[in-house]
């Protein structure tokens, strides 16, 4: 999750036009490199994101997710046309009406510790995401694992897992899915773990994937991975893969020190995020000797407003704050003109754009929101916002948001905090505004967690909550039913719209019903934004990026929020 200024799709012919759009990539100043692979060397690649944990209960951010994935692979991934295939699963399958999913696993692949990929571990897969192992563990039963996370939100809507098969499990829900496979996507999150690192003591320090490179050791800091000589996929002339020996993946905070080591090629590859890194993204573009690709403006950073507390539990300080922000301002000063001004809470590459009710810059009615406020509670609207005091970029964020604001009378007291500080306030939100990129993609399945106030529409049935029942002192895990809805608010009129849509197997008609309750809640200033978000990843003397396509067929997204693959990748050095 990337921060804004802290620490860090009626599917119409206009749309199907923007959908083709959003997940074309493009390559800009490219140097030209070998089309033959070449074996062997260890590379560095700099990134923004730090290695808290590898468990389910520790939240990677993006370009440390990236690093993450060189071990790890998913149940299921995006093609380049935003279709969500089978990757290690070999097949998936909803019922009539999308209640149950069966998902089958693609024979003959192994963990690095050695032990097979199979319906047991898929199982355990999805018990310990959705918080199961961890209560397992509470209530002295077995398998069990040392930590839950927001997972357990985000998968609220099963109602069980049964294991079908020696490679099948089944999944029921409470509410119909009918994009489950996106949900099991998970924006390239939910990645299958060991049984072994999944119920064992080193589950957040020792990760144990399936993926093209094996776990070396960490650091806050730090990733280092070696090859997998036993990995599972092979190149299009049957070769081994992957091609390099090892990758570090390193924390480098400021965007130019990244700059400086990817010209010099300290550095083989660098990530950059438009948030505050847009000069530098614009510079490494015009770079001969070197290859930068950026991604689609599919991230929508958001400026999560809590409902809880003051200023925010007020609609007159949500209006009044998203009528400040001068967008195209902060356009053109911050991002150099690198991306769009908003015009909705998500991008017009989602199906859930809709630009009715959104709040958009307006001083005038910023004041007079302001004012309204003010009559309303007899006090200044004052709030805190978090950032980073260290980074430079994130400075300059910060002050420009407090000017805006400012300039609509309100007072912003500004908030220096460590990422992984913000992440364990955000969850559950103890600030008064949270900055985070938790919206993204065309899809809806990775938003509508963050979106609603219980993901399983409310059931009373959650297994979460009969684990009350079973002891009064596992009632505080009712939290996880709400702890990705981080404005905490209940909208009953969104919450009904967004639970058709997403049952609805009708694109057009899924698309009507998602636009209304954009509408409904950029009416009520649930939340709001200040600019779109895309990542860069400029890379010297690299060959290979985004050529190997994925294992179902098709080629991949070739540079997200999480990077690249490095599974095909090779240095020409």
């Amino acid at each position: 999750m990337k921060k804004l200024f802290t620490t860090r799709g009626k599917i119409s012919a206009v749309l199907a036009v923007a959908l083709v759009a959003s997940f074309s990539q493009v390559s800009s100043s490219g140097a030209s490199v070998a089309d033959t692979p070449k074996r062997g060397g260890n590379i560095k690649v700099g990134i923004f994101d730090t290695f808290p944990g590898f468990c389910t209960g520790d939240n990677l951010a993006n370009s440390a997710l990236m690093g993450a994935r060189s071990i790890y692979e998913t149940w299921v991934e995006q093609r380049n046309d935003g279709k969500i295939v089978p990757y290690l699963l070999k097949s998936f399958e909803g019922s009539a009406d999308f209640k149950t999913w069966n998902l089958v696993v693609r024979d003959g692949i192994k963990f690095h510790d050695g032990t097979p990929l199979d319906g047991t571990a898929l199982l355990l897969n999805l018990q310990a995401f959705r918080g199961a192992l961890y209560l397992n563990g509470l209530i002295g039963r077995t398998p069990k694992s040392p930590s839950s996370g927001t997972g357990a939100g985000a998968l609220a809507n099963l109602t069980d897992v049964v294991q079908t098969g020696a490679m099948s499990v089944t999944v029921k829900l409470y509410n119909a899915e009918a994009n489950f496979p996106e949900t099991l996507f998970g924006s390239g999150r939910f990645m299958a773990r060991s049984v072994g690192q999944l119920t064992g003591s080193t589950c957040s320090t020792v990760p144990v994937g399936t993926g093209a490179f094996k776990y070396v050791s960490h650091k806050l800091t730090e990733l280092v991975v070696a090859k997998n000589d036993n990995y599972w996929r092979k190149d299009a002339k049957g070769g081994a893969l992957p091609y390099l020996d090892g990758i570090t993946f390193s924390f480098v905070n400021e965007a130019a020190a990244r700059v400086s080591g990817v010209k010099s090629g300290s550095v083989a590859a660098a990530m950059f995020s438009s948030n505050g890194e847009a000069k530098q993204i614009l510079a490494l573009q015009k770079e001969k000797k070197l290859t930068s690709i950026i991604s689609p403006m599919d991230y929508y950073p958001s400026l999560w407003l809590n409902h809880k507390i003051a200023p925010f539990s007020s609609k007159n300080a949500r209006l009044a704050f998203s009528h400040s922000l001068d967008r195209s301002k902060w356009l053109k000063v911050r991002q150099r003109g690198l991306g769009a001004v908003p015009e909705s809470i998500v991008g017009p590459n989602n199906i859930m754009f809709n630009k009715k009710g959104y709040a958009g810059y307006d001083l005038k009615k910023a004041k007079e929101f302001t004012a309204a406020y003010t009559k309303e509670t007899g006090k200044t609207l004052e709030f805190s916002a978090p950032y980073d005091a260290a980074s430079a970029d994130s400075t300059a964020d910060a002050q420009l948001f407090k000017e805006m604001c400012e300039a609509a009378g309100m007072k912003v007291n500004l908030l220096s905090i460590t990422t992984a500080e913000l992440i364990q306030k955000t969850f559950p939100n103890q600030l008064q505004l949270v900055p985070l990129l938790l919206m993204e993609g065309t899809g809806t399945a990775f938003i509508v967690p963050f979106i609603v106030s219980d993901t399983s529409g409310g059931n009373p049935a959650h297994f979460l909550r009969g684990a009350a029942k079973l002891s009064p002192a596992l009632a505080s895990l009712q939290i996880f039913y709400s702890i990705l809805n981080i404005s905490s608010f209940k909208d009953e009129v969104s919450e009904n719209l967004l639970f058709a849509a997403r049952a609805e197997p009708n694109k057009v008609k899924a698309q009507k019903l998602y636009a209304q309750a954009t509408e409904q809640l950029q009416n009520e200033a649930r939340m709001t934004n200040i600019n779109f978000t895309q990542y860069s990843l400029t890379y010297n003397k690299l060959g290979g990026v985004g050529t190997l396509g994925l294992a179902a067929g098709g080629p991949r997204r070739l540079v997200t929020n999480f990077g690249i693959d490095w599974t095909g990748v090779w240095s020409t050095k």
